[in-house]
């Protein structure tokens, strides 16, 4: 196995570095109940509106740019069968979780 091959094997998981911002922004909102509460001498935002703000405008941007980064990724390199399925499940997750949280919070309002 030469360096080059190792080089491969380390680019797989930039794909999945890009949904992480999904993911722990999840947890965090998941320990932020509950999400009314304001942060004292900081923005005029409640928890909720920071979460909203998060899940709308940067995590879609994060998300897109791990399937890109995996589609060009799998074109070039062969990769096994089970990091394309692991990957593709990971960005799978992190769009059903990013559109559950919109809708919840979005389900909050009325």
């Amino acid at each position: 196995m030469n360096s080059d091959e190792t080089l491969v094997k380390g680019k797989n998981w930039h794909s999945l570095r890009w949904c992480l911002p999904v993911l722990s922004g999840f947890l965090a909102f998941l320990f932020a109940f509950p999400i009314d509460r304001r942060i004292p001498r900081w923005l005029p935002l409640n928890l909720s509106e920071i979460s909203a703000l998060w899940f709308l405008f940067v995590t879609p941007v994060t998300t897109v740019i791990a399937i890109v980064t995996f589609v060009k990724h799998s074109r070039r390199v062969r990769m096994k069968i089970s990091t394309k399925l692991f990957t593709w499940a990971t960005i799978a997750v992190s769009l059903i979780v990013n559109t559950l949280v919109l809708l919840g919070l979005w389900a909050s309002t009325y």
